[in-house]
C-alpha cells in the first residue's frame, strides 16, 4: 500500500475529530437510520461503535439480506479476510491484514481463530458449517489473544447463535434455486415454566445441491447434502443464567471439484498421460476417473453459566466438541490414474474457561483462566497409478498415520481505566502454554517406513494496550498495540524423512499497531470509520509444496503489512449505502530458502486491495407491505499463492468482481417476505483456492452465476 493512502486517512481522521461534533449529543438518544449492531469483542455487550478495535460484524438481517449461509461467504463483506474454501465440508486457508496460514494438517493451527458461543473451534477442519438461526457474526481484526485465546495471532472470527426467548417465537424459511437447491431452515423459542425462567430453544437446517462441476466420466464432485440442529435450554432466575446447548452437523458430499487449472501438468502426469488427456473441457467441465466424496459428522455440548457476585461477574464456559471427516479425492484433478488422497481424521477436545468481570463507570475490568485438551486421530493414504510422474512412486500406497495430542492453559486479564469520561486506557495480557505431542507411523512410497514421537512445549506472554478518546458522544479515537502468538507444531502429509517429522517447526508472533478513528454525523445518517495498521509477524509458518509429495512447513523471517480499513454507512431518506475496504501492503522482508530469497513479494493469499460495496431501497406499496431492492458488489485486486509470485495463469488469482442482487416483497407486520436472488450475475470465472507445484497448479473454481427464490415467515 503507497503512503498516499496512509497520509489521506491520517488527513480525513484528524479533520475528522477537529469538526466540531454538530448534532451529536442531540442524537445520542435517537434511533439511529444507519442501525446499530451489539457486539461481545471485549467479553460484555457494546454497540461496536465504542470497541477501540476494527470490526466487520454481519448482524442476522445482513446475513438473510445478503444470502450469507456458510462461514466462507462472510469474506465477501469483510475487506482483509481471505478464507479459501477447499472442498464442501471444511473452510482452511484463512488470512487476515497479511497474516495467516497455508496447512490443513492435523499438526498445525489456524493463525485466524474460529469461535462459536465462545467456544474455540480446533483446527482447520469442522469449521464449515450452515449459518442458520445465527444472531451475528464479529470479524475481529488484528490479534485478539487476550480475551480470545490461543491462536488469534491474526484475528479472530466469532459467531454468536440466538438465544431461547421468554416469549413464545418461531421462524422458517425456504430456498430454491438453480443446480437443484433445496434448503429449509427453522427455528421454535419460548418458556417452558409460567414464570418464563425456563426456556428452550429449537432449530435446524437441511440443505441439497447438485454439483457446479459436471464429471464427464463419473460422478459430479462437488454435491452438497447436510443437516444440522441445534437444541438450547436456558434457566434464567435473579442474579443466575445457565445456558445449555447441544449441536449435529451431518454432511455427505461429493469431493473437491479440484482441477490442474494449467498448461504445465508435468508436476502430477507422465508425458504419456498429458498427451492422452480427452479435449472438451471448459472451467466447469472435466473428467475424473475417481468418485470421490467427503463425509462429516461434527457435534458438541456447551455449557454456559452466569453469575452476578458482590464482587463482579462469574462466566463459566465448558464444552467439549467432537469431529469426523473422512474423505476420497482425486487429488490429480484428471481422469487420469495418477494420484489418489484418501483422508480420515477424528478430533475430540474438551475447553474450560472460568472469567471473572465487572463494569462501571471509571473502570472496567475481566480476569479469567483457560483450558484446552484435544487428540486428534489421522490417517492419510496416498495411492499412485501408472500415470503419476515420478516413475519410481507409481503403483504405491503411503500412509501417514498420527496420533497428536495437545494441551494448553492460560491465564488472562484486561482492564480499562478512564481518567475522565472521554479519555481512558485499557489494558491486559494472556498467559499461554502449549504442549503438543505426536506418536508418528509414515510409510512413504519406496523409502523405509518410520515412527516418531515428537514432543514440544510453547510458552508465550501477549501484552495488548490501548488509548481512547471521545471528544463527543459520537466519535471516539485509539490507538493500540496487541501482540498475537501461535504455537508450532509438525510437519505436514509425509515428511520426506524421520529428522523432518521429528522436528516441530517454531511458533509465530505478530505484533500489531493501530490507529483508528470511529464516528457517526448528520443526526446519525453517516457512519465513517477509519483504521491504519500494521502487523509485524516473526517466524510465519508457510507450506511449501516441492512435487513428488514432498511438502514442507517453514518458518519465514520477517512479513509486514501495512494498510487502511475503511466503512462507510450512509442512509440518504430511504436509500441505504453501504462500503468497507481494505488497502494493504503484505510483503515478506525476510524469507529465504537455500539460494533463493522472497524478500519483497507479496505474502499468500493477501491482495492489495479488497472492497465491499450495497445499496438497498425499500418502496412501500401500502400501509403494510413494501418492496425492496438491493444490490451487492465486491472486488478484490490479485493475489498469489506462492510465495514467488508467480503470475502465470492458473497459479494465481486476477483481480475479479462479483454482482449480487436481491428483490424481496412482504410484510413486517405480519412476518412474512418472499425474494428474488441472484449471485455472480455476470457468471464471473474466478478460483476459490490454487495449490501450487512448481510450474502446476491444482485450482478449485468458484461458484458460477446462481439465482432462486426465498420465502421467509417468522413471528
Amino acid at each position: 500500500m503507497t503512503a498516499r493512502y496512509l497520509l489521506s486517512a491520517a488527513s480525513i481522521a484528524a479533520l475528522a475529530i477537529a469538526t466540531p461534533a454538530f448534532a451529536q449529543d442531540a442524537a445520542a438518544d435517537q434511533d439511529s437510520p444507519i442501525g446499530e449492531i451489539v457486539v461481545t469483542a471485549q467479553k460484555y455487550k457494546q454497540d461496536a461503535q465504542d470497541v477501540p478495535i476494527s470490526i466487520s460484524a454481519l448482524d442476522s438481517d445482513t446475513l438473510e439480506k445478503s444470502g450469507v449461509a456458510s462461514l466462507d461467504a462472510v469474506q465477501k463483506y469483510a475487506p482483509g479476510l481471505q478464507m479459501a474454501t477447499v472442498g464442501s465440508g471444511f473452510v482452511s486457508y484463512t488470512y487476515l491484514r497479511g497474516s495467516g496460514t497455508n496447512q490443513i494438517d492435523s499438526g498445525s493451527d489456524p493463525s485466524v481463530a474460529f469461535f462459536v458461543d465462545e467456544v474455540y473451534v480446533t483446527g482447520t477442519a469442522g469449521a464449515q458449517f450452515n449459518l442458520f438461526d445465527v444472531d451475528r457474526v464479529e470479524v475481529l481484526k488484528g490479534p485478539q489473544g487476550t480475551l480470545f485465546g490461543r491462536n488469534a495471532a491474526a484475528g479472530a472470527i466469532s459467531i454468536t447463535t440466538r438465544r431461547p426467548t421468554a416469549t413464545f417465537s418461531a421462524d422458517a424459511s425456504v430456498d430454491v434455486g438453480n443446480y437443484d437447491l433445496r434448503v429449509a431452515r427453522g427455528a421454535i423459542s419460548g418458556p417452558l415454566t409460567a414464570d418464563d425462567a425456563l426456556r428452550f430453544r429449537v432449530s435446524g437446517v437441511i440443505q441439497d445441491r447438485s454439483a457446479f462441476t459436471e464429471n464427464l466420466a463419473g460422478d459430479d464432485p462437488g454435491t452438497v447434502k447436510s443437516a444440522g440442529g441445534r437444541a438450547q435450554l436456558e434457566y434464567v432466575k435473579g442474579d443466575l443464567s445457565w445456558l445449555l446447548t447441544g449441536n449435529y452437523y451431518r454432511a455427505r458430499n461429493g469431493m473437491t471439484n479440484q482441477f490442474l487449472a494449467t498448461t504445465v501438468k508435468a508436476a502430477f502426469l507422465s508425458p504419456a498421460a498429458i498427451a492422452a488427456l480427452p479435449a472438451g473441457e471448459d472451467f466447469y467441465t472435466h473428467y475424473y476417473n475417481v468418485d470421490g466424496f467427503e463425509d462429516q459428522d461434527a457435534a458438541g455440548l456447551t455449557s454456559r453459566i452466569e453469575l452476578k457476585t458482590p464482587i463482579g461477574t462469574l462466566t463459566s464456559v465448558s464444552a467439549y466438541r467432537f469431529n469426523k471427516f473422512n474423505r476420497a479425492q482425486d487429488q490429480d484433478g484428471t481422469i487420469a490414474q495418477a494420484y489418489e488422497l484418501d483422508s480420515f481424521e477424528r478430533d475430540r477436545s474438551i475447553s474450560q474457561e472460568l472469567r471473572l468481570s465487572d463494569q462501571s463507570a471509571s473502570f472496567n475490568w475481566v480476569a479469567g483462566a483457560y483450558y484446552y485438551h484435544d487428540k486428534t486421530d489421522r490417517q492419510d493414504t496416498v495411492i499412485t497409478g501408472p500415470d503419476y510422474a515420478p516413475v519410481a512412486s507409481r503403483n504405491l500406497t503411503s500412509i501417514d498415520r498420527s496420533h497428536l495430542t495437545v494441551e494448553s492453559i492460560a491465564f488472562f486479564g484486561q482492564a480499562s481505566y478512564f481518567f475522565t469520561p472521554q479519555l481512558s486506557l485499557t489494558a491486559g495480557g494472556r498467559w499461554t502454554q502449549d504442549k503438543k505431542s505426536d506418536d508418528r507411523f509414515v510409510q512413504r512410497f519406496t523409502t523405509p517406513a518410520y515412527s516418531v514421537s515428537p514432543e514440544a512445549t510453547w510458552r508465550s506472554f501477549d501484552p495488548a494496550a490501548t488509548l481512547s478518546w471521545q471528544p463527543s458522544t459520537r466519535v471516539m479515537a485509539y490507538a493500540s498495540y496487541r501482540q498475537g502468538f501461535k504455537s508450532g507444531g509438525f510437519q505436514t502429509l509425509l515428511p520426506a524423512s524421520a529428522t523432518l517429522a521429528a522436528t516441530p517447526f517454531a511458533p509465530e508472533t505478530v505484533r500489531s499497531y493501530e490507529l483508528g478513528l470511529k464516528s457517526e454525523w448528520f443526526d446519525r445518517h453517516l457512519r465513517a470509520n477509519f483504521a491504519l495498521f500494521r502487523s509485524d509477524v516473526t517466524d510465519q509458518q508457510i507450506l511449501r509444496v516441492l512435487g513428488n509429495s514432498t511438502n514442507v512447513i517453514d518458518n519465514a523471517g520477517q512479513t509486514r503489512t501495512t494498510g487502511l480499513d475503511t466503512i462507510f454507512n450512509v442512509a440518504l431518506g430511504k436509500l441505504r449505502i453501504d462500503a468497507a475496504t481494505t488497502y494493504q501492503h503484505a510483503r515478506f522482508r525476510q524469507y529465504i530458502t537455500g539460494v533463493t530469497s522472497y524478500a519483497g513479494k507479496a505474502q499468500l493469499r493477501s491482495p492489495d486491495f479488497a472492497g465491499s460495496y450495497s445499496a438497498e431501497y425499500p418502496i412501500a406499496v401500502d400501509d403494510d407491505h413494501a418492496l425492496t431492492l438491493r444490490a451487492e458488489y465486491t472486488y478484490q485486486s490479485k493475489s498469489f499463492f506462492d510465495a514467488a509470485n508467480t503470475e502465470t495463469a492458473g497459479l494465481y488469482q486476477p483481480g475479479y468482481g462479483l454482482l449480487n442482487g436481491r428483490i424481496s416483497f412482504g410484510s413486517e407486520r405480519q412476518g412474512w417476505d418472499v425474494s428474488l436472488w441472484a449471485k455472480n450475475i455476470t457468471g464471473e470465472h474466478y478460483f476459490r483456492n490454487i495449490t501450487v507445484s512448481g510450474t502446476t497448479g491444482l485450482a478449485v473454481p468458484g461458484d458460477p452465476a446462481t439465482y432462486g427464490i426465498s420465502l421467509h415467515w417468522g413471528m
